[in-house]
């Protein structure tokens, strides 16, 4: 006797989550959260470190803003690669009540399964998104440190 792949898929009238994918979401949303957290700190850090407004020798404060911009794109990113969990289970419901609907539709059983894989492959993707954005913030403030530390720095030694 040959069983279908989707046997345990279908629960009539009861459905339940995909356990490991909420595990696996949930470490994404942690990640993302923290990925947030950190872009708000060197945020702060960058912006207490700004001078002044004047006039001349600005390129130090461009510097920081053009981090700052980066740091705000990735802080967005990380918000909307955290916002993926939400859009999963929406169309992880949609799924499930057409399964309830429709039981006698093989199809329905089997697109959940397919669902499910490919959230499983989407989630490897954020985290490997959320490593790039990790690896871009770095190169860009070690590059710049010195401009961030003292964007306008010390001219002094020049005007003698």
């Amino acid at each position: 006797m040959v069983t279908s792949d989707t046997q345990f898929a279908r629960y009539p009238n009861v459905f339940h989550a995909n356990k490991h994918l909420g595990q696996v979401h949930a470490e994404v949303k942690k990640q993302c959260d923290e990925l947030a957290s950190n872009c708000d700190k060197v945020k702060l850090w960058i912006n207490l470190s700004m001078p002044r407004i004047e006039d001349g020798d600005n390129f130090g404060v461009q510097v920081q803003e053009e981090c700052l911009n980066e740091l705000h794109r990735s802080q967005e990113s990380s918000m909307n690669l955290r916002d993926a969990a939400r859009a999963h289970l929406l169309s992880r419901a949609k799924i499930a009540s057409k399964i309830i609907k429709y039981p006698h539709v093989e199809d329905y059983a089997l697109g959940l399964k397919e669902h499910d894989e490919k959230q499983l492959y989407m989630a490897r993707q954020h985290l490997y998104d959320l490593r790039n954005i990790y690896a871009v913030l770095t190169d860009i403030l070690h590059k710049n440190i010195a401009k961030l530390r003292a964007p306008k720095g010390n001219n002094s030694a020049g005007l003698y």
